[in-house]
């Protein structure tokens, strides 16, 4: 968005709400010169537009250009501008005239921003509500941002998530993206006290800001749990941590390289596919891009790779001899000069350890999660994980070596000393090839793998997700326990004293006596099916200890009941930070798009008082 300016300019750089912007072209008033000034109901009813329709992306997600966006929609709010549509406010008296500044827009873009997270905060009215965080890094732009999610019940019983904020930059707020968390929900007004679920992912921070910021609200409050996040799919959790060892980074830097020629050269694609048909081998489906694909991307991705690997590598050196394009020649080159030993040690074992917790993945993205057999799945990975560490390593090592063979791939002498690739590390090394095969990479990869699944799903985690899913509707409450929910309820002492949990003991003997009876309450399979059901037939205001005790379960991030909206947030913002500048205007502008209801219902006025 152009800045609101006319006359002579110059290049400046300014600030808008304490971020950096690009550098603007603004006016330049000479001495005893009058102030330009707008009207500034009319300057917000116009920058309303632009938020509406998302004028400030190139790509705002609906299918058509940005010039016919400009054109059409534009011309579109000018008529109506002009013959007064009752849809526009209509004011009368002196026009407000404001001063025009050099970032009006910008100052305009977050007045109605910090009025639209109040507006989410006064939806929650006060009530509980859970949080869920993450950060994500743009690797072209060498910048960082957070995003913040809110997580409530409406009125109606249904489940909400609505964007908070986005944070360019998080580290600028302190060590960690602990104080811009605080941050934005103190200027959205809502209570740390009636926060009662944490959800992060945070896969490129450490352990030590990861728990940071866990405790940092937990020590604040006895009732409120954090739980590994259903919009965090569990396999990018681990493939993001097991990037330590930098041979495994390189092996996704591979894959990620391969998947841009499999998008953009089209001969590569065509010449691949014949010469895997050709083979004689099935082919099921084309090679897909990792993360853009169904959430087990991956682990798929790392078994085509290996299936395909040698028509795979006659085709990059067909793209490298015969096509044309530079660009694409390159990456050709480049993913033959990464094909060595260690991509194919990394290449396996990521695919054998990604293959014991596959089912646990696709258990955990199902629409309607069983708690017991996730839990099940759960100590079976984990049990194979040990297995493998402990036993499995001569195997692994007998099979890296056959498959090494087949696609020629040098191996090292196991038994020579380690040659560490970094030029930095100028200390001498007793360790041989095995050691650091067998300690550095296989043990390492594997125990990376269970630290993480403790992390995301430790005792108190799992405890909350067996004991939530007791109230599951599914098959006439055939998993209804009422001493498991009592034990739920004890978890939560502010909520729950011994009182109440005696009340709620009695609630819930009535009330699953009266929904198994109550044909309303039939062919409903999730939590948030329930809790709206609760509310239409006014059993929630029968029941208050039990809706309270569904409403605690529900606002937890695990549950699924709306993270497909949430999860196509996540994935427009990272679009629109990877493309437009990773800014404070940038993300102001995120926040009215996908937030568009709550922010319709900002005043003129709101507004303007914070200007």
């Amino acid at each position: 968005m152009e800045e609101l300016q006319e006359g002579p300019s110059r290049k400046r750089k300014v600030k808008s709400s304490g971020a950096d912007v690009d550098d603007t072209t603004m006016e330049q008033p000479q001495k005893g010169s009058t102030p330009k000034k707008v009207d500034i109901d009319r300057a917000v009813d116009l920058m309303r537009f632009v938020f509406r329709e998302g004028m400030p992306f190139l790509d705002n997600g609906s299918g058509r250009s940005f010039p016919e966006r400009m054109v059409v929609d534009m011309s579109g709010f000018m008529v109506s501008m002009m013959f007064q549509d009752p849809g526009i406010p209509q004011r009368n008296g002196t026009p407000r005239m404001w001063t025009i500044t050099p970032t009006l827009d910008k100052d305009i873009a977050h007045a109605f921003a910090k009025e639209t997270r109040k507006g989410i905060a006064s939806e929650i009215q006060g009530d509980f509500y859970g949080i869920y965080v993450d950060v994500m890094y743009i690797p072209s732009k060498f910048m960082s941002y957070m995003v913040l999610f809110v997580r409530y019940l409406n009125d109606t019983g249904d489940v909400v998530e609505r964007l908070l904020g986005v944070v360019p930059e998080p580290s600028s707020f302190g060590s960690s993206p602990k104080v811009a968390v605080g941050s934005m929900l103190s200027e959205a007004g809502l209570c740390l006290s009636k926060l009662r679920g944490q959800g992060y992912g945070l896969f490129g921070y450490s352990d030590k800001v990861f728990t940071e910021l866990k405790t940092s609200i937990t020590s604040k409050n006895a009732s409120e749990y954090y739980v590994h996040p259903y919009l965090c799919h569990l396999h990018s959790s681990l493939v993001c941590s097991s990037y330590d060892p930098f041979e495994v980074h390189e092996l996704f830097q591979t894959v990620n390289v391969l998947s841009h020629l499999i998008q953009d050269c089209p001969q590569f694609t065509e010449k691949v596919c014949a010469l895997i048909q050709e083979g004689g081998v099935n082919l099921d489906d084309d090679l897909k891009k990792p993360g853009e694909t169904c959430w087990g991307s991956y682990y798929e991705a790392l078994v085509k790779f290996a299936t395909y690997l040698d028509p795979i590598c006659d085709t990059l050196y067909f793209v490298r001899e015969v096509v044309k394009d530079n660009d694409q020649s390159y990456l050709a080159y480049k993913v033959l000069e990464g094909l060595t030993y260690d991509f194919a040690f990394g290449l396996l074992l990521m695919q054998d350890v990604l293959s014991i917790t596959n089912e646990l993945s696709l258990a955990l993205d199902r629409k309607y999660v069983d708690a017991e057999n996730c839990m099940a799945l759960l100590q079976e990975a984990k049990r194979q994980l040990h297995l493998m560490r402990d036993e499995g390593w001569t195997s692994f090592l007998n099979k890296i070596g056959m498959f090494c063979s087949d696609n020629e791939f040098p191996m090292p002498i196991m038994g020579a000393k380690f040659d560490p690739r970094s030029r930095l590390r100028d200390e001498a090394t007793t360790m041989t090839n095995l050691e650091h095969y067998h300690v550095d990479f296989f043990e390492k990869v594997i125990n990376i793998h269970l630290n993480e699944l403790d992390r995301r799903f430790n005792e108190q985690s799992s405890a909350l997700f067996l004991l939530s899913s007791c109230l599951s509707p599914r098959n006439s409450f055939q998993a209804f326990d009422k001493e498991k929910l009592i034990g739920y309820a004890r978890l939560y002492p502010s909520e729950f004293s011994d009182t109440a949990v005696t009340a709620l003991d009695l609630q819930l003997e009535a009330f699953i006596m009266d929904v198994r009876s109550d044909d309303r309450f039939r062919e409903m399979n999730t939590l948030s099916d329930l809790s709206v059901k609760m509310v239409e037939t006014g059993k929630s205001a029968v029941y208050p200890l039990v809706y309270l005790l569904l409403k605690l379960a529900l606002i937890l991030p695990r549950t699924p009941a709306t993270a497909k909206t949430a999860s196509s947030a996540l994935k427009f913002i990272e679009s629109t930070m990877t493309k437009d500048p990773c800014n404070q205007w940038i993300s102001d502008c995120l926040l009215l798009f996908l937030e568009r209801d709550i922010f319709e219902r900002v005043t003129n006025d709101a507004v303007i008082a914070i200007l």
